[in-house]
């Protein structure tokens, strides 16, 4: 067990700012010590408010929640084929949902065909069946050629109206028995869940920066590692809200008001989050007003953004000029208004933080965005994420910001209240080294915090993850914004589990694109100390996309994070090892991005080819983690021969430091 430690050396970088820089929400428990990327919350609440935050509702085709008059489970979806399956009849019918709210919903069937040009008949009716009143409220019958391609799955929509809640619906498929028809899955939406998402998110934002009282789960969560997965992991105690309006009665002493966005500009669903931020209110929709205004929550209207603007860039404009001076600088959050409805506008609430959605890529978005950034000081982040990577993660690279990817992220706001003591496991000692071939493989992508939260659970759930050594990636900024998940993962971790740090160090960023060395030497500093804290030796540098280390920041690397076993780098040729300042090593990764088990087996084959055994070769292949999976690589590895040794990345490292004769363990600073 490591204790936090203080970094007595440096203030987050800084020059000297205004106080302003480190305030926090007032009627907020949020402490932020100014050698922290990010804040602390305070200790959630003994028992959490659960509510469901999802924009949309997903039924599998082969799932239980709907069911078959026809056709049969295929794995991934629902199959009718011809002369198998008895026509004309409902491959799928149900589920008989009695929460979808009244007014104007939208169904997305996701089916494929396979032949799209044997002719233009009908090949199935889709409809939404309101089976309370035994009325159809949509129907559409599809042909043949409306399946623009064959045996790829298609989305199709229809949109109806639900004349009053609390019917029980259904969203049917009809098949014809004309063709081959598979129904992967078939999801719900609505403009209201969208708007309950913005609200209710917001709500939780101010709620928990007094404390975490209100847990949250969306989409990402549902379809990724369910609903209850961490509650119950992080063992958390919980209670499930059966009505979200219910938390606004219980909570309406810490709600000043209400900020009415513009449904005519999406971005000010941005801005009215960042007023409620430094207002103590919540966001509403214009659709909200009238119940939240009127009893039994008689909310005040503390700003109503409707009619003001008439662009995009005249909502962040007013933002800059009318609140910025009141929120945070040391993070600025990106939200696609459009797509993130909740996500981290509770965190971004709680750090007081001003959310934008801009591009740098059109030049009088970014000239307003530079003028964000420039006001910030070097070592801020930038949360959530980009219209674009590369152009993003470039210009904030060029004021020494650098990108947390957090955009899907859920529940920050309460797992930054959590123990930050991490019980880190030490570097199990590394094999003798031989003239073999060591290969390592590494997950990409750590850096991104609802990786760790959402897509890293599913893989570590795995039954064949630790079966082979692998490098984990994952974010040193999670020592604040989700301690408690890096301890989970390290409680968990088998021997072969070795986690190391994402790009760029602290935060995703392009070190060859920093201006002032000596905030590039502070980055680098401050990335040893978080990377020591959270037990990871090894840092992925990322300089574009497909970029190597200038010799300018591998010595920065070196002389200031002597912690670091190594480095990875994503230029070629691959497999080649920089050593900078004769003490730190940096490979080239062999591949990058591999995206399948037959790309791994490839690129691995590919390495290993024409060794000729007379000394070391080492390997380091990198893994594209939506794709990639642990038995993917556990059937990789059980390809290679004997002279192919697989390794954890760490003790990878101090091999390679072993054959060039560098000290094996470098002290922890």
């Amino acid at each position: 067990m490591k204790p936090v430690k203080k970094l007595s050396w440096i203030l987050m970088f800084s020059v000297l700012i205004s106080p302003l820089v480190y305030a926090v929400p007032f009627n907020s428990a949020v402490t932020w010590p100014t050698d922290q990327l990010l804040p602390s919350l305070p200790s959630p609440a003994s028992t959490l408010d659960v509510i469901n935050t999802a924009t949309s509702k997903s039924y599998e085709g082969e799932g239980n929640e709907v069911s078959h008059g026809t056709g049969r489970n295929d794995g991934d979806g629902w199959l009718c084929q011809c002369g198998i399956d008895e026509p004309n009849r409902h491959m799928i019918y149900g589920p008989y949902d009695s929460s979808i709210p009244a007014g104007t919903g939208t169904v997305v069937y996701r089916m494929k065909i396979d032949n799209n040009t044997a002719d233009n008949l009908e090949q199935v009716r889709i409809d939404v069946y309101d089976a309370t009143s035994g009325t159809v409220l949509a129907a559409q019958d599809i042909t043949r050629r409306q399946f623009t391609t064959a045996s790829i799955y298609q989305d199709f929509n229809l949109t109806f109206n639900n004349p009053a809640a609390g019917h029980s619906l259904e969203f049917r498929v009809y098949w014809y028995g004309r063709a081959y028809i598979k129904v992967d899955r078939i999801t719900y939406s609505s403009k209201r869940l969208s708007e309950d998402a913005v609200l209710f998110t917001t709500l939780k934002g101010q709620v928990n920066k007094t404390q975490p009282r209100i847990y949250s789960y969306d989409n990402n969560t549902i379809n990724g590692e369910g609903k209850y997965t961490w509650l119950n992991d992080l063992k958390l105690n919980y209670s499930e809200v059966s009505n979200n309006m219910s938390m606004i009665s219980k909570y309406r002493n810490e709600i000043s008001g209400i900020v009415v966005y513009d449904d005519q500009y999406p971005d000010t669903i941005n801005l009215a989050t960042t007023i409620a931020g430094v207002s103590n209110g919540i966001a509403a929709a214009p659709s909200q007003v009238a119940a939240l205004t009127s009893a039994p929550y008689n909310l005040p209207i503390i700003k109503d953004l409707r009619g003001q603007f008439g662009s995009k860039l005249q909502v962040y404009q007013y933002l800059y000029d009318n609140y910025w001076s009141s929120c945070t600088h040391r993070v600025l959050v990106g939200l696609n208004p459009e797509v993130h409805r909740g996500t981290i506008r509770d965190y971004a609430i709680a750090m007081g933080a001003a959310i934008v959605w801009l591009d740098p890529d059109v030049p009088n978005e970014n000239t307003l965005l530079r003028r964000f950034l420039s006001s910030m000081p070097a070592g801020s982040a930038y949360m959530g994420w980009w219209t674009e990577e590369q152009a993003g993660v470039m210009l904030a690279s060029e004021y020494g910001i650098s990108t947390i990817a957090s955009d899907w992220s859920t529940n920050l706001s309460v797992f930054a209240g959590m123990s930050r003591t991490v019980n880190v496991k030490q570097v199990p000692a590394k094999p003798q080294l031989q003239n073999k071939i060591y290969l390592t493989f590494i997950m990409s992508d750590g850096d991104n915090l609802q990786y760790m939260e959402h897509k890293m659970k599913e893989h570590w759930d795995n039954p064949d993850r630790g079966s082979v050594p692998i490098g984990w990636t994952v974010s040193p900024a999670v020592l604040d914004a989700a301690p408690s998940l890096l301890n989970y993962y390290y409680d968990t971790a088998t021997p072969n589990d070795c986690l190391i740090s994402g790009p760029s160090g602290i935060g995703y960023t392009y070190p060859n694109y920093w201006p002032n060395q000596n905030d590039l030497d502070n980055f680098a500093k401050v990335s040893d100390d978080y990377c020591s804290r959270a037990g990871l030796r090894v840092i992925t540098i990322w300089n574009t996309i497909l970029g190597g280390i200038n010799p300018n920041v591998g010595e920065s690397f070196a002389d200031n994070a002597p912690s670091l076993l190594g480095l990875t780098a994503m230029n070629g040729p691959g497999g080649q090892i920089d050593i900078y300042n004769n003490s730190l090593p940096a490979q080239r990764l062999n591949a990058t991005y591999c995206y399948s088990q037959a790309s791994l087996q490839m690129e691995v084959n590919n390495a290993i080819a024409g060794w000729n055994g007379t000394s070391p070769r080492f390997v380091a292949i990198q893994c594209q983690p939506w794709d990639v999976t642990p038995t993917m690589i556990k059937n990789v590895a059980n390809t290679l021969s004997s002279d192919v040794i697989l390794i954890r990345t760490d003790n990878y490292f101090q091999l390679i430091r072993e054959y060039n004769g560098l000290p094996v363990n470098p002290p922890i600073s």
